[in-house]
């Protein structure tokens, strides 16, 4: 499995959202922001965009430690990204990619 670095994985996500038909594939453990507590069951979403915050999302940490997109049906999602684990672009026929947070 290849990997890639964190910061590069939601750069080309955001690039990959600029085209048209451009989506990524994620796999992510899910937080509920509310409790500050994430599941120990990894959720995989396909056709995914990356998006914008929307005016009512407000968060006491840092915004930048989120990562906003968007599911295949357009409903918008929040992931924390630290515990973003995978993600899959079209160039590659959107096979998994281990993302690294932290250097070794």
């Amino acid at each position: 499995m290849r990997n890639i670095e964190g910061i590069e994985s939601i750069r080309l996500a955001q690039e990959v959202s600029k085209l048209p038909d451009g989506t990524f594939k994620i796999a992510f453990y899910p937080c509920n922001l509310a409790t500050g507590e994430a599941s120990s069951k990894l959720r995989i979403m396909d056709g995914c965009k990356t998006r914008s915050q929307m005016p009512r999302e407000q968060w006491e940490a840092d915004g930048d430690a989120y990562f906003l997109f968007q599911d295949k049906d357009g409903e918008p999602k929040t992931c924390h990204r630290v515990l973003m684990r995978f993600i899959g672009f079209p160039d590659d026929n959107f096979q998994l990619r281990k993302v690294n947070w932290f250097k070794q």
